[in-house]
């Protein structure tokens, strides 16, 4: 079942987070996880499977001038490991394609470290395509 996330499942995001290799404790993920429940250009569910919380999607949408209509990007989507290849992460980008439609965006966008070539093959099978290359200004 896909459903809106609540801050309640701030207990369950935490590991699922550390999977991706983002060790971050639940105390230090709550605000963050507030602060973009009560963003209405974010749209933050969770997958559950016998009502555990077991991968979750967090989306953004926001206006380009070079698109003339919102854009969707995917900012994390991470499912369980031992919960993999059971089609939780394409109902989960389904759900973020359904709403990106209902907000009239012109494209969705998601953005996968080099070292993840199994995220980019995943992305490709839900249709995305290689179209640019992002270059990033570390400030840490």
């Amino acid at each position: 079942m896909i459903r809106p996330a609540r801050e309640a499942d701030t207990e369950a995001l935490a590991p699922l987070l550390a999977q991706l290799g983002y060790p971050f404790g639940s105390a230090e993920l709550a605000p963050a996880l507030a602060e973009l429940l009560s963003d209405p250009a974010h749209h933050v569910l969770v997958a559950e499977d016998d009502g555990e919380v077991v991968g979750f999607v967090n989306a953004n949408f926001r206006p380009q001038l070079h698109h003339l209509a919102p854009v969707g990007t995917i900012d994390e989507l991470v499912v369980d490991e031992a919960r993999r290849g059971r089609r939780i992460g394409e109902r989960l980008v389904e759900a973020v394609l359904d709403e990106s439609r209902r907000r009239g965006a012109d494209v969705v966008e998601v953005t996968t470290h080099e070292r993840r070539e199994r995220a980019r093959a995943f992305y490709r099978r839900c249709g995305f395509e290689a179209t640019s290359t992002k270059l990033v200004y570390p400030l840490r």
